[in-house]
């Protein structure tokens, strides 16, 4: 089987899977925090089968039944709590990740006299802008605080988190652009299935972190 083919496949199971996500959740939405509605279907897309897990195992349980009026609201096992909490930042890297390339194509830029440098400062930015925001949007109706403050806060907390994510990601594609492949156009499915995996190393390179951040109370854990 070829790369083209297995990279096509891989790419229909994540835009699948998040379909899949999508439509569970237009029937059952998670009211309280709503932005975990837009974080499982966007993980869903380079998660495949993992995000369908993570979703119906942690995700769906845990919008069912979340009471943010209660003492009692944390995810059964401290885990659970993490993965979430790591997923919530890595959808806001994977927004940006998603369309960071398209950007570049129109506004290209080297920084030490290589495009690719010049794309992940882009991508970075956008993850900071996008992560920050699904940050601020999970800490605002558990605080019932708004205002610049919880920007800071929110930007303070995700910074390591999403710093981590795109540490693993840009730790993968190294090696596809500078090894294995070059660079590959965002009009190649083989692209985004390289940036499936680049995901996947995100969230491995993510998941300590979210799990200190949130040990000793810097992240509120979900």
């Amino acid at each position: 089987m070829s790369f083209n083919i297995i990279s096509k496949i891989s790419i229909f199971i994540g835009i699948l899977s998040a379909l899949i996500i999508l439509v569970d959740i237009l029937k059952h939405p998670q009211k309280e925090m709503k932005i975990m509605n837009l974080v499982w279907p966007i993980n869903g897309l380079w998660a495949g089968i993992f995000g369908l897990w993570a979703y119906f195992t942690i995700g769906k349980h845990r919008g069912m039944n979340m009471d943010m009026s209660s003492s009692d609201n944390k995810y059964s096992k401290f885990w659970q709590g993490v993965v979430a909490d790591t997923l919530h930042c890595g959808a806001g890297c994977s927004l940006a990740d998603l369309i960071g390339p398209w950007i570049f194509l129109s506004f290209p830029f080297m920084i030490y006299n290589n495009l690719t440098f010049g794309e992940w400062t882009l991508e970075y930015i956008l993850a900071l802008i996008t992560g920050v925001t699904f940050q601020y949007a999970a800490i605002s109706p558990m605080t019932k605080e708004k205002g610049i403050g919880v920007w800071l806060r929110a930007l303070k907390i995700d910074f390591l988190s999403l710093t981590s994510w795109q540490v693993g990601m840009y730790g993968w594609m190294a090696l596809v652009i500078f090894v294995w492949f070059g660079r590959l156009s965002p009009f190649s499915p083989e692209f985004w299935f390289m940036m499936q995996i680049a995901m996947a190393c995100g969230f491995i390179t993510a998941y300590p972190i979210n799990w200190w951040l949130v040990k000793t109370g810097i992240k509120m854990g979900m």
